[in-house]
């Protein structure tokens, strides 16, 4: 009978301890479980916020590229009024072009400043003799449109010259518009 005694209390006994052991266990998987899930929450969270940043600093960009554009193009319609103000609608486009043409052609600057303040030698005569700040005094919403629309749609994309009088030195002989005459590369 003692030895019986002796094996239920070791059975009680073991039966005990597995049933603890199973019941931390569970526990311990359980805490286990709701600390990943804390952890995939917390990734998905950080995702969720660099991807809100990231969007913020392309918009911001984005904002920053269209004022440089819109700046750039805010030159050419200066450029426009003092060299074609007292052209016509076509005149103004055709210089507007020049600069478009010139930017997009391989033996001129890259960006619409760098084209208009080109030197040696200075190319728009008016960025020297303080006609192109007198502009700004003079400029009408027409002048911006006109530029706009050539930003768009040239009128005409062969001209790269331009002169009052008589045709530019360089370039080929294209045609003549009230004042200017326009030349090709």
């Amino acid at each position: 009978m003692r030895i019986c005694m002796k094996q239920i209390f070791e059975i009680t006994a073991l039966s005990s301890f597995l049933a603890i052991s199973l019941i931390t266990n569970k526990d311990v998987r359980l805490n286990e479980e709701k600390t990943i899930q804390a952890e995939i929450i917390d990734t998905v969270e950080l995702h969720n916020e660099c991807k809100y940043i990231r969007q913020q600093m392309i918009e911001e960009q984005e904002e920053i590229l269209t004022e440089i554009y819109y700046g750039e193009l805010e030159l050419v319609a200066l450029l426009v009024q003092a060299e074609a103000g007292n052209q016509d609608e076509l005149g103004k486009r055709y210089v507007a072009d020049v600069v478009f043409n010139r930017v997009d052609s391989n033996n001129f600057p890259d960006t619409i400043e760098e084209v208009v303040y080109q030197k040696n030698p200075t190319q728009f005569s008016v960025t020297s003799n303080g006609a192109l700040e007198k502009a700004g005094y003079t400029i009408t919403e027409d002048v911006f449109n006109i530029v706009l629309e050539e930003a768009d749609k040239r009128t005409n994309s062969e001209i790269i010259y331009f002169r009052t009088n008589k045709y530019h030195s360089s370039g080929h002989k294209a045609f003549k518009h009230q004042d200017h005459y326009f030349s090709t590369e």
